[in-house]
Order: structure tokens, then C-alpha cells, then sequence
């Protein structure tokens, strides 16, 4: 027997507006808005799914979910983001806030436009990708 279990963190996926701050009801989401598809965990670990576009407004759902999780004391981040539309330096400072402290993070699939965005960090010398699996 299994000591692991999956918990949600999320009871239902998130969809939040960039331009209006509100939660919607998952599949209503229009440009600029960011999914949460999924998140749970697993031992120390917290597994995120996202969906749409990533960037200054949208991002603050993805910072309250990665606090949140730190505060509960998940240590690895392990994030899929193969759906992600459009990402800007909003997901990089998020990612290089969990970050910190010691806690670790993987992007098991991401999309071109995450691709095209950790390349252009790695070609700057951003540091949060070096956590980065890939």
C-alpha cells in the first residue's frame, strides 16, 4: 500500500481574466486569460497544468496557487505547460519566486512560445531556468 495520495489543491479549473481580475467558470476563457487545468500533489510535490496566456495580469493566479503551495510546504514544482499561448516575463518571475528558498521545478512539456521564452532567458543569463528540466 501506497503512502502517496493526489490531492487537489484546485476543486475545479480556474480561468481568470486578465482585463477584469474575476474567476469565470472553466471553458469560458477568452484571449489573455490563463487555466488552471489542474493542480495537485504528490508527496512534496505540486503538479500545475496551465492553458492560454501568460503575463502580467493572468499571472497572479499562478503566484497566489505556487505561494500557497510553498506556504503548505511543497518543495518541487512540476509544471505542464505544453498549452501555454503566449508567455511573457510575468511566468519567469513567477517561477523564480518558488524558486527561492531552496525548492525546486521542472517543466515536463512546454510549448513553443514557453520554449521560445526560457531560451531567451537562458541567452540573458536568467537564472530561474537552470532548475528547469529540458
Amino acid at each position: 500500500m501506497s503512502s502517496e495520495s493526489i490531492l487537489p489543491i484546485l476543486s475545479a479549473p480556474t480561468v481568470v481574466a486578465s482585463d477584469t481580475e474575476s474567476v469565470k467558470e472553466a471553458g469560458a476563457s477568452t484571449p489573455g486569460d490563463i487555466i488552471i487545468r489542474s493542480c495537485t500533489t504528490v508527496g512534496p510535490v505540486l503538479w500545475i497544468e496551465l492553458q492560454g496566456e501568460v503575463d502580467h495580469h493572468s499571472a497572479r493566479t499562478l503566484r497566489t496557487v505556487l505561494t500557497a503551495g510553498a506556504v503548505q510546504g511543497y518543495r518541487h514544482l512540476s509544471l505542464d505547460a505544453r498549452r501555454v499561448t503566449f508567455a511573457d516575463s510575468a511566468l519567469l518571475n513567477a517561477l523564480d519566486r518558488w524558486s527561492r528558498h531552496g525548492r525546486s521545478l521542472s517543466i515536463g512539456t512546454w510549448s513553443p512560445a514557453v520554449r521560445r521564452l526560457m531560451d531567451a532567458a537562458r541567452s540573458v543569463g536568467r537564472s530561474v531556468t537552470e532548475g528547469v528540466c529540458r
